[in-house]
């Protein structure tokens, strides 16, 4: 294991054998372009040869017997096994077979066509430029150092061997250098962007994207304070689902819960949403402030679409009904990290959230499928934009005043271009 593996290993054991799994991918592609680079060089240059003099140079026999090992290789051994050396190893052999073969091809021509000595040198510069280029998708800084200065050295020392320095020579080697620069940066930016781009998605499926979001700014905030938000909570629930899943095989009721909440989440976050918790076979959410003032009209179009989306289901697996229940309330609430110092959670508290809960049992007795709190209407935009019915006032179990509630089930017709209004209803 190379020192930048162990360096992986040691941020995350997960994230390196990713990145290792995808090296392996990208080493089996790059093996397909050395089987094609080196058999072609080797039999359109020994073809050429035979063709002008009856003969073929040792670098051609050469170019083709490499691009001929490769291609076995690709097809055993390289299919089920992989480290970092093995591509250390790949391109130092590349890098090698390409200075025997200058130097094989060099003598050729001299010998037999002198004109084109010019033409092969140059060639080979940019055949080990196209070599070293192939680094980037090692993920490596470390091998395209090596593969650069690897390179140079060698080809540097042919050149000088044949007598092949000129002003083109230094300027060749002044490019090659400047692609190592860039091979080096590109690496080292790419692993890290991959690295956070992993660890980012592996936070997004345990915490609140706002919480990602804090963290990816500042490692720090996971110790994140309590601060007071307005957020609008949602809860969805099964009918009945109990029963349902007392007459179904355990997978099918694992299925079935599945794919709905796969599709209750996506369109929880396609508007903003963060899905907070699954319990059974309900769902927590919440639209923050964080994501935008109005959190209250998108949270009712999130409703909306999730019966919407559900109904669609219904219709097209043919199985019993699966029906929704959802409750929405606006109101403040103490988000932060709450737990103790072993497992914390990033949470919203308070009496918004347990008074959402109490309005989506609401739709049970009251035989709606989306109930909203008066608040989150007026601040939604009233009853000039939705379609809505104001229910019979009902008391909250844990509630000292009535709550009044009302059963949405659209938007208007001409309320596509509506403006919040704090007086609607």
């Amino acid at each position: 294991m190379t020192r930048n593996s162990r360096h992986d290993a040691a941020i995350s054991p997960a994230l390196a054998q990713i990145l290792t799994a995808q090296a392996w991918r990208n080493e089996r592609l790059l093996n397909g372009f050395r089987i094609a680079i080196w058999t072609s060089v080797g039999v359109i240059t020994g073809g050429a040869e035979l063709f002008a003099n009856s003969s073929v140079s040792p670098g051609s026999l050469l170019a083709t017997a490499w691009g001929v090992t490769a291609a076995v290789s690709g097809a055993t051994w390289l299919r089920h096994f992989y480290r970092r050396w093995v591509a250390t190893l790949l391109t130092t052999i590349d890098i090698t077979v390409l200075a025997l073969c200058m130097h094989a091809g060099h003598r050729y021509l001299l010998a037999n066509d002198p004109a084109l000595v010019p033409h092969q040198l140059h060639a080979s510069g940019l055949v080990l430029m196209a070599l070293l280029a192939t680094s980037a998708l090692r993920f490596s800084w470390t091998l395209s150092l090596w593969s650069v200065a690897y390179g140079a050295l060698v080809y540097w020392v042919v050149l000088v061997y044949n007598d092949a320095v000129n002003v083109f020579s230094y300027a060749e080697l002044v490019v090659i250098a400047l692609l190592g620069l860039m091979l080096i940066h590109t690496a080292r930016k790419l692993d890290s962007i991959l690295r956070q781009a992993l660890e980012r998605d592996s936070l997004t499926r345990f915490l609140p994207s706002p919480v990602v979001e804090r963290i990816s700014r500042d490692p720090a905030a996971v110790d994140i304070r309590g601060e007071l938000q307005e957020i609008t909570v949602l809860f969805a629930d099964l009918r009945d689902f109990t029963a349902l899943a007392e007459r179904l095989p355990p997978h099918t009721v694992v299925k079935l819960l599945n794919a709905f909440f796969a599709d209750m989440a996506h369109e929880i976050t396609s508007h903003g949403g963060i899905v907070m918790q699954y319990v059974g076979d309900n769902i927590y959410a919440v639209f923050p402030e964080t994501g935008g003032a109005d959190h209250p009209r998108r949270a009712l179009e999130c409703a909306l679409a999730m019966l919407q989306r559900q109904a669609s289901r219904n219709a097209q697996t043919g199985r019993e009904a699966l029906v929704v229940g959802i409750g929405l309330h606006t109101g403040p609430a103490i988000a932060g990290s709450i737990g103790s110092p072993q497992l914390l959670n990033y949470a919203y508290v308070g009496d918004t959230v347990n008074t959402a809960s109490r309005i989506e049992r609401l739709t049970r007795p009251l035989e709606r499928p989306l109930l909203v709190s008066g608040i989150t209407l007026e601040h939604a935009g009233g009853v000039a934009a939705w379609l809505a019915e104001e229910m019979p006032t009902m008391s909250l179990r844990g509630k000292r005043d009535s709550q009044t509630v009302w059963s949405v089930t659209g938007l208007r017709p001409r309320a596509s271009n509506w403006n919040q209004n704090p007086d609607a209803i």
